[in-house]
């Protein structure tokens, strides 16, 4: 996996996996071949032409489900990769894979008891929804950007308990065999959470935006329109109920941002843009509204309260990574705490000599020294000044009034001579209003003034490297007696089918008397042999009787299967190969 994703980013490694290829059951790919073969017929004439291009070219075949490796391939004529993930990821690392034009595809598929709809990433949302719109450049950019600012945009700490909420109501609904008591706990602990996070962050409103466009988006006017979001691409229910006039259809603008989406439910509203480049205009102006844009004391306000790894920018150009535990108040934010783990990055002209390494617990002094002088642009003449008559310690007052003293370890410019930051030993800091701290050693940034501040780390080096996961997704499920019987007839079916119309003729009759007999209930599989039939041109009969046995599964199901629009689909079957 390594060498087929060189450039996935050194601390997001662990997160890729292995698509275990050989897992796929034939259940699996009837699963698959069910929902591509309807969704690229029916969205032949409602889908974004993109869609329509975009299936081939991405390396997705409706017969089977698609080998990532081979997805990763063809993406890369368009300057993207695909990398296999196990299911859901943190949203920080999900936007990081789309900033570096990377699309990272959940192995696991829906089972057949949730093939309209599933909240749990699975390969068809990924694969099949996703991939198609890639190739178009313009709509492949605002991916990208969107990615990119979702990277720096910062979360609050009640979201995260949102988040794993979701991600386990979802699993819950997908897993087979969870019982209703189940999901009812796991939507009680979702409406918790929820009720618990008071507040949207600038992260949610982004990705709310990424919702109402790329998941659920729609493209052309309010009346007539082309689907072009994966949520979509990717639902046999919603791609026809979508069109439906009880969902509403809105002209997207950034006021979207403010729209709350519930991912286990289809959506009642939604927004249409007249193009993929009014997209980037709608995100030009929504991106005015994250810390990084707005900056100072109100940025560094926001990484306060998310708590989260933070890079705060002076105008030094210097760069300060790390938990921001507090800052100066009022607009001139003298002086900015960190936590933790401290790195650092410098706009510009690089340092002399090896970068610094990272520390812990940081107090960034901002503004100009007593008398104006920025740090940045003191000689060692100046530095020479500070030391106290006749002692071997030195001090240096800033204007802030906050000051530090102690003996000068190191003095670390930049090549163009600018200082980048002085270390020194038993030192002492004072800030006005503070209580002074004493330090074995303090590393004294030659800020400037505050600029802003974002959420994440500008250095990628910041974070610990990571290797590529070994696990395998999916993994190897030991079935039940009664479901690798089921199984079995699925596989005898599959092979029949690739021998020819006369094994049809020999073997269809044999698993049909196995369903009436065993699995009344059993509709897919049924729904197979019914195509397999028209497909060989061995309609008869044994094809009347599956079509009358689905129709009765329909009322049976009370249509919560896709049942009519399967027989729907197979009714067109003739006008399509003709």
């Amino acid at each position: 996996m390594a060498s087929s994703a060189p450039h996935v980013p050194a601390h997001l490694r662990a997160l890729v996996v292995e698509q275990a290829y050989e897992q796929y059951t034939s259940i699996d790919h009837a699963v698959w071949r069910f929902v591509l073969l309807q969704m690229r017929s029916r969205l032949a004439q409602t889908a974004h032409r993109a869609y329509r291009d975009g299936l081939d070219a991405t390396g997705i075949s409706v017969d089977r489900i698609p080998s990532i490796a081979q997805m990763n391939e063809c993406l890369g004529r368009f300057g993207w990769a695909a990398v296999c993930v196990d299911g859901f990821i943190p949203p920080r690392a999900f936007q990081e894979f789309q900033a570096s034009a990377i699309l990272p595809i959940a192995a696991d598929i829906r089972t057949r008891d949730h093939l309209v709809y599933t909240p749990a990433p699975d390969i068809i949302h990924e694969a099949a929804g996703h991939a198609p719109i890639l190739p178009d450049p313009v709509f492949s950019a605002y991916l990208q950007r969107i990615g990119d600012l979702g990277r720096q945009a910062f979360t609050l700490p009640e979201e995260g308990a949102v988040f794993r909420a979701i991600h386990d109501l979802s699993e819950i609904k997908e897993r087979p065999g969870a019982s209703e008591d189940d999901v009812v706990r796991a939507e009680a602990a979702l409406a918790a959470a929820i009720a618990g996070a008071t507040e949207a962050s600038e992260a949610t409103r982004l990705s709310r935006l990424y919702w109402w466009t790329a998941e659920y988006g729609l493209v052309g006017r309010v009346d007539d329109y082309k689907i072009y979001g994966a949520g979509l691409l990717s639902s046999l229910g919603e791609s026809e109920s979508c069109h439906d006039a009880a969902v509403e259809k809105i002209a997207l603008d950034e006021r979207c941002m403010d729209v709350a989406y519930d991912i286990t439910r289809p959506q009642p509203r939604l927004y249409v843009t007249p193009s993929f480049e009014v997209l980037h205009e709608v995100l030009d102006r929504a991106k005015r509204s994250l810390g990084v844009f707005l900056g100072g004391p109100a940025a560094v306000d926001r990484a306060i309260r998310s708590r989260e790894t933070a890079s705060v920018r002076f105008s030094s150009g210097a760069w300060v990574m790390g938990v921001v535990a507090g800052a100066a108040p009022g607009p001139d934010c003298t002086w900015v705490d960190l936590t933790g783990r401290v790195g650092f990055a410098w706009d510009g002209p690089p340092l002399q000599g090896a970068s610094p390494d990272v520390l812990s617990d940081l107090c960034v002094l901002c503004g100009p020294l007593e008398g104006g002088c920025e740090l940045d642009r003191v000689t060692d003449g100046e530095i020479a000044h500070w030391a106290d008559a006749g002692r071997t310690t030195h001090r240096v007052r800033f204007a802030s009034g906050a000051t530090v003293e102690g003996r000068l370890a190191r003095v670390v410019r930049r090549t163009d001579g600018r200082v980048a930051y002085i270390d020194w030993d038993d030192a002492r800091i004072a800030r006005p209003g503070c209580v002074p701290t004493a330090l074995q050693r303090y590393r004294m940034i030659a800020a400037g003034d505050l600029v802003t501040a974002r959420a994440g780390a500008v250095d990628p080096g910041y974070h610990s490297e990571t290797v590529y996961s070994a696990v395998r997704v999916p993994t190897a499920l030991t079935a039940d007696p009664e479901s690798a019987r089921v199984l079995s007839l699925y596989e005898s079916a599959e092979r029949a089918h690739r021998s020819g119309q006369a094994t049809v003729a020999a073997t269809f009759p044999l698993i049909h008397a196995a369903l009436e007999r065993d699995y009344p209930r059993e509709w897919l599989l049924r729904w197979n042999l019914l195509e397999s039939l028209i497909k060989v041109g061995a309609a008869g009969e044994l094809a009347d009787s599956l079509r009358a046995e689905l129709e009765r599964l329909e009322i049976i199901y009370d249509r919560r299967q896709p049942i009519a629009s399967g027989l729907q689909y197979l009714e067109r079957i003739p006008r399509i190969a003709a």
